[in-house]
């Protein structure tokens, strides 16, 4: 389990990294490919946003072991 999160942890990393450097790309005076980077960044928010679905699942695994032991 914690191998699951430290590799959504590190996929969250990378899927914020990729997605400032777009959106400093765009913030450019002349970006030159304004919809590669916009689609770069929907790219990177959908992998966030299933790498912390990840996270949560984690969560709620541990919380359901937790209730089983107590």
């Amino acid at each position: 389990m914690i191998s699951s999160l430290a590799s959504a942890m590190s996929g969250m990393v990378g899927a914020i990294g990729r997605f400032d450097r777009a959106s400093a790309r765009l913030a450019a005076p002349e970006p030159a490919d304004p919809i590669g980077d916009r689609v770069e960044q929907i790219t990177a928010q959908h992998t966030l946003e299933a790498n912390l679905a990840t996270v949560r699942t984690a969560d709620d695994m541990v919380g359901t072991l937790i209730d089983i032991v107590a």
